[in-house]
């Protein structure tokens, strides 16, 4: 039964997922897009979607309050990359500021020809 299970596997042990997922939260954030399977989108949608949430407690003009450092630590101890993590909090949170949820899009192409896996783009919604 799957009662209560909230997350897929993708066929991974834990430490191979989270490394996955981190690997491809930071190349979305820092290119914008990625190619990806259906499944792997989205699961990195909720896991992205999350951080961006997390990521508008950040107040550029006033780093030093507990609650913008605390949430840069929080995102950084996820995506574990500066260079992501700075794109995140100073250029991508500050378009989503208004919107309340449904940061990130998903758009099928087409299916694999080796195992039929379903293939998507996952991009931030303008």
């Amino acid at each position: 039964m799957r009662h209560r299970v909230k997350m897929r596997k993708l066929k991974r042990p834990t430490p191979h997922r989270l490394a996955l997922l981190r690997q491809l939260a930071c190349d979305l954030i820092l290119s914008g897009k990625i190619e990806t399977t259906t499944a792997k989108a989205k699961e990195l949608r909720r896991f992205v979607e999350k951080l961006i949430t997390k990521a508008k407690e950040f107040d550029p003009n006033n780093t030093k309050s507990p609650q913008s450092i605390n949430s840069a630590r929080y995102i950084f101890s996820f995506l574990q990359n500066k260079k992501a993590v700075k794109k995140l909090l100073e250029e991508i949170t500050p378009k989503f500021k208004d919107r309340p949820g449904g940061y990130i899009r998903i758009i099928k192409l087409y299916q694999r020809a080796g195992d039929s896996a379903q293939k998507s783009i996952i991009t931030f919604v303008n």
